[in-house]
């Protein structure tokens, strides 16, 4: 059965590139544009890995982070993806860091480490 991934980004081309790229990797793939609709699809459905931005507007990635960790009980592994340098990222409370922009192999190499593929 395929891992279960959720892209959690702002930018439109950014969600589909990446979604393609996941798919064509043989993963299950959903993506939502915003923390609130993060959060509502969390409470419906479990993922072995979330991908979050980190800017986005009225929730950040850091903030939709913390709120995942404090109430939703799940065993997903997070990783940020973002614009901002990973020397400006605080990485403490998630398994990776994508640097945008990226490439097909180096967004693969951290999910499948992620997931300890």
């Amino acid at each position: 059965m395929a891992k279960e991934i959720l892209v959690v980004d702002d930018d439109f081309d950014d969600l589909e590139l990446t979604k393609g790229i996941l798919e064509g990797s043989g993963y299950a793939v959903n993506t939502v544009p915003n923390g609130a609709e993060a959060l509502d699809i969390l409470g419906d459905k479990a993922f072995d890995l979330i991908l979050l931005d980190i800017q986005m507007p009225t929730l950040s990635g850091y903030d939709l982070l913390r709120i995942m960790r404090e109430k939703i009980n799940h065993n997903a592994k997070m990783v940020y993806i973002s614009i901002v340098p990973k020397k400006d990222v605080v990485i403490d409370e998630v398994d990776g860091f994508v640097q945008k922009p990226f490439s097909k192999e180096s967004l693969l190499n951290v999910v499948k480490q992620a997931l300890g593929e």
